[in-house]
């Protein structure tokens, strides 16, 4: 797995295909593992990446998580890597990022595909905060992961991918995840999403309880002339629950905007 060095951080990830960039955000307590199925369905059309954010994989964590600072650390690796401009796509706390980067660079994003997130928890936002410092405060990571996954992933999601995303977050430290948990559930990208210049697109899964239907009816409120769509037999990470049902609801997007 190739590493770059930027903004005092080593970025591990993953790259393969050719043609125009399609740049892969991941969600909370994941890697850039979590996009090998997209990857491999896209690699053929764009030149795929996806970066390990700070604290997560195999990525160094030494000036600190935040939504803004992971986006930087995307941008700044394109750049060195001459991969401008790009197509974004980013699922939960990685969508947070693409609104993020594109408020840095509008002219360097081509278009977004904004799945399973929000625009702002609100007053929920703190105390989702509470809970989750609770929960990893009172057992270890292993046994938060192993909660977590069951609490996520669908029950008819492949036991392969649950052992993954088990595997993904207790792999993390506790103080990385929680600096991370910070940053996304006291996110409020509302003003970055209204500054959205580019198309936009919204999927979240039909079952996903965490970021549900109504806040991706939220961000599409936001986001002038975006469009969304939902993803059957899915839930909070709709590219694993349902890889069909994502390319399904994504890839038109796409095609429309590289035809």
């Amino acid at each position: 797995m190739p590493e770059i060095n930027v903004n005092g951080e080593t970025l591990h990830y993953a790259r393969e295909g050719d043609g125009p960039t399609l740049v892969m955000f991941h969600s909370l307590g994941t890697n850039s593992y979590l996009w090998a199925e997209q990857i491999s369905r896209w690699k053929d059309r764009f030149t795929c990446i996806a970066f390990d954010a700070r604290g997560h994989g195999r990525s160094s964590n030494n000036g600190g998580v935040s939504m803004q600072n992971v986006a930087l650390d995307v941008y700044a690796a394109l750049k060195r890597l001459n991969l401008f401009p790009t197509y974004l796509i980013g699922i939960s706390m990685g969508a947070l990022q693409c609104a993020r980067f594109h408020a840095h660079s509008p002219n360097d994003v081509l278009g977004i595909v904004y799945a399973d997130s929000f625009a702002s928890l609100g007053e929920a936002g703190p105390l989702r905060v509470k809970d989750m410092e609770e929960k990893i405060g009172a057992t270890t990571m292993d046994a938060y992961a192993r909660a977590y996954t069951a609490d996520t992933l669908l029950p008819t999601t492949g036991a392969a991918h649950h052992q993954a995303l088990t595997n993904a977050i207790s792999g993390m430290t506790a103080t990385d995840y929680l600096e991370t948990v910070r940053s996304v559930f006291l996110e409020d990208v509302r003003e970055q999403l209204k500054a959205i210049d580019k198309p936009c697109h919204i999927v979240t899964g039909e079952q996903d309880q965490r970021t549900p239907p109504a806040a991706a009816e939220s961000v599409h409120a936001l986001v002038s002339g975006s469009t969304l769509k939902l993803i059957p037999s899915a839930a909070h990470l709709s590219n694993i629950d349902n890889p069909d049902g994502f390319y399904d609801a994504v890839k038109p997007f796409l095609d429309t905007l590289i035809d």
